[in-house]
């Protein structure tokens, strides 16, 4: 039974796990403005996006054994500082190489707070409770990403690209504020004596269990696919359908409504159903969903419409199986939660990135190219559940 510690309120659990989203989306309708900012190829400035998500990776590679031995709530603080600094070199960056130097801190910062905000969770709750927990945190938090692109999109076309980077910064120091004010301790040792090369003897331990690296398997691929479609879409809504940033922008929230009503059938459900099944239920959900995407974009009438209906049907499947998965994952050790939020964190976003680096060039060359990619990466998730579900 797990001892009884002082609980994060929902509030401080959203603010420090919406940070990540935000800045992941927020700058992405800009991307052709700055594209013709800084007069470089799509695929450069794509790098903004793909260095993000390497940042956070690693980041997450190493603050989640730290935070295991310094505890969670210095680290995060330390991660929130990171990226209000990265804020404001995005917005006084005056070449590429700067606003590509403010991403990758944004993006360390971003991911210390997002991996930790779930070994926070997993710290005061069990298993299936953190399941619900995560869904109830994510469908809260799913606001972000529901309206980033949209505010992205206004802000640039009223005020310029550099203002998305003061306004990131806005809301970091107030996230900061709280978490300074209202958050407490819940790591389970704090202050043990090792080597700082001895706080990361816990991957090979996770590396040897096999619920943890399947449930990292089935989360890793669905993450990797929407970061796949984040990096992918504006082109195709821009540039290969003729409409305006401010269309992606508004099409979006279709996507992020669909992953909050996941969010919450999860948050629902799970007490009843268990968190693994709820897991492969929301792969089939995906799966189905990618499908039709599939089928749609080879038609004629290809449109932000029968682009973006398929894929909210297909978050829906990723409401489900993202905290589901992340919960079972966390569960495999609990006294290495924060190693295994690290860990689990590091594979997600470093599969991510690699998809975004393939798909900004495929893009290109065949638009369709992100749909075949998406639903490839649901398959080997899908996979990957059938061989946890026999493991059981």
């Amino acid at each position: 039974m797990i001892p009884a510690r002082p609980k994060p309120t929902l509030t401080i659990l959203v603010a420090i796990s919406a940070l990540q989203p935000l800045a992941l989306n927020l700058l992405a309708p800009a991307t052709p403005t700055l594209t013709r900012h800084f007069a470089s190829s799509y695929a450069t400035i794509q790098l903004s996006l793909t260095l993000f998500l390497v940042s956070v990776a690693l980041t997450q590679l190493v603050i989640g054994p730290l935070s295991d031995r310094f505890g969670r709530r210095p680290c995060v603080n330390a991660g929130i500082a990171l990226f209000v600094l990265g804020s404001v070199l995005g917005a006084l960056a005056p070449s590429t190489d700067i606003l590509l130097l403010a991403r990758v801190l944004q993006g360390a910062g971003s991911g210390t707070a997002f991996a930790l905000s779930r070994a926070i969770i997993r710290d005061t709750s069990d298993r299936d409770e953190s399941a619900g927990l995560i869904a109830s945190v994510t469908m809260v938090m799913v606001v972000a990403p529901m309206i980033a692109p949209w505010l992205g999109g206004q802000i640039e076309t009223r005020f310029g690209w550099r203002m998305i980077f003061w306004f990131m910064m806005a809301i970091a120091i107030g996230v900061l504020a709280l978490t300074l004010a209202r958050l407490p301790e819940t790591a389970r040792i704090v202050g043990t004596r090792t080597s700082l090369l001895g706080v990361f003897r816990a991957f090979p331990e996770l590396a040897r269990n096999r619920m943890f690296v399947l449930n990292v398997i089935a989360s890793s691929t669905t993450v990797a696919a929407f970061f796949a479609f984040i990096a992918a879409a504006p082109y195709i809504v821009v540039e290969t359908m003729g409409r305006g940033s401010d269309v992606y922008g508004t099409f979006f929230m279709t996507n992020a409504f669909g992953y909050m009503i996941g969010n919450f059938a999860m948050s629902r459900l799970v007490g009843r159903i268990g968190a693994a099944r709820m897991v492969h239920i929301g792969l089939v959900i995906s799966f189905v969903g990618m499908c039709a995407a599939m089928a749609l974009s080879l038609l004629p009438a290809w449109s932000p419409l029968t682009f973006f209906l398929p894929i909210a049907f297909n978050s829906i499947g990723n409401g489900l199986t993202i905290p589901g998965s992340t919960a079972e994952a966390l569960s495999a050790r609990p006294e290495l939660a924060g190693s295994a939020a690290g860990l689990m964190g590091a594979i997600q976003l470093g599969l991510g990135a690699a998809m975004t680096l393939l798909i900004s060039w495929l893009v290109t060359l065949w638009p369709q190219a992100l749909i075949a990619m998406m639903w490839l990466l649901i398959a080997i998730g899908l996979l990957s559940t059938r061989f946890a579900r026999a493991s059981r």
